[in-house]
């Protein structure tokens, strides 16, 4: 070989290895910048309060149908329902059109093709961008609700490791384009619903019970719901309905506000919606003692329906409409002020009237001034 060719192959060979490390420094540094652009949604919530990014109004509601929907790679139209959403990268878009700027929540309505089907994971972009990490990976059908093949879901954390605050997608005023892509997982959309934060609690007084097996008693209690509950109720096979108004579809948790003074004896109870026992573990239901009945303070407590292992609530999906709660004394006695359904991040609040005050504050000088003799 020459020696023009050998210099030659060594310029060439330079230039192959040359390049090589500039590509792949190129696309180490591109995927160093998308890791950075890409921060946790926990991580830009301060962000979006120094920047005034404020969650709009509750009122502000937009359902976006899947006929209005984009659709490719696979998914297609069938009786106004999204379906074919089973194959990777099938994706469907929305153009929503944003009234005020704001972070925005969003509601996916979605049947599942059967009550064993494994999780969804869908990747979003607003406008061809992620907002945060896990709008990457976000996953549906993560847990139980009372139905297993039509529910309505939030996006939001699959677990309450990120504290149950639900994803916001941040949006100015005007059109935005709204896209999910399959990454695993089938199942049909109905709709979507983009809002701003619903919070909701809504109850029934305990005493207002409109079915029972028998007549219990209501006693005045102190710091009780319009000064009212429902005691007497501790015989085994005894039953009380409530009926309940659920404001709209969403996922919902039953709580109870009770007061358990007696310690000696252990308070089981079954829990049904609509006549049935959704969870295995609803037939056996612990109520933990509270050290009074309220007749002399505040010994009211609420208990939330939840999973006996993670200690996490229910949330069941409930659509719009009336709802039947029906509680089954299995052993124990107990009284209850009030039972009510409350979404993820509603609040639970006690109705004291200014009377339950004035009650309230009197016992506790009472109980002050007994202690103190």
């Amino acid at each position: 070989m020459s020696r023009l060719s050998k210099i030659a192959l060594v310029l060439i060979m330079t230039l192959v290895l040359g390049g090589q490390i500039f590509a792949d420094v190129w696309v180490d540094e591109i995927s160093a910048k998308k890791g950075e652009d890409l921060k946790s949604f926990l991580s830009l919530t301060q962000k979006y309060q120094e920047d005034n990014w404020l969650k709009v109004n509750s009122k502000i509601k937009k359902e976006l149908s899947a006929e209005e929907a984009k659709l490719g790679g696979g998914a297609k139209l069938e009786d106004k329902i999204i379906t074919g959403f089973d194959q990777e990268n099938a994706y469907v878009e929305w153009e929503f059109d944003a009234p005020a700027r704001g972070l925005y929540e969003i509601w996916v309505k979605y049947k599942l093709p059967s009550s064993e089907a494994e999780p969804i994971v869908l990747d979003a972009t607003i406008d061809g961008k992620h907002q945060f990490i896990e709008s990457t990976n976000l996953y549906f059908n993560s847990v139980y609700y009372a139905s297993s093949v039509e529910t309505l879901e939030r996006i939001e954390p699959v677990s309450d490791k990120d504290n149950g605050v639900p994803f916001g997608f941040i949006m100015d005023k005007g059109k935005h384009k709204i896209r999910f892509t399959n990454i695993s997982g089938a199942f049909d959309i109905e709709f979507i619903r983009v809002s701003g934060a619903v919070k909701h609690f809504v109850f029934s007084q305990g005493e207002n019970y409109f079915n029972s097996n028998r007549d219990f008693a209501k006693v005045g209690r102190i710091a009780a719901s319009r000064s009212k509950a429902l005691s007497g109720f501790d015989t085994e096979g005894d039953f009380v309905e409530w009926k309940i108004n659920v404001p709209e579809d969403g996922l919902y948790s039953i709580f109870f506000r009770y007061s358990l003074g007696d310690r000696s004896i252990d308070c089981v109870r079954s829990i049904q919606v609509n006549g049935k026992t959704l969870f295995p573990d609803w037939e056996e239901i612990r109520f933990y003692p509270t050290d009074g009945w309220s007749e002399k303070r505040n010994d009211w407590k609420e208990r939330r329906i939840e999973d006996s292992e993670t200690r996490q609530p229910y949330f069941i999906y409930m659509p719009k409409g009336e709802v039947t709660i029906r509680m089954d004394v299995v052993s124990g006695p107990l009284e209850i002020d009030y039972v009510g359904l409350i979404t993820r991040d509603g609040e639970i609040k006690g109705e004291l009237n200014f009377w339950d005050y004035l009650k309230l504050l009197w016992h506790q000088i009472i109980s002050f001034f007994v202690s103190f003799n």
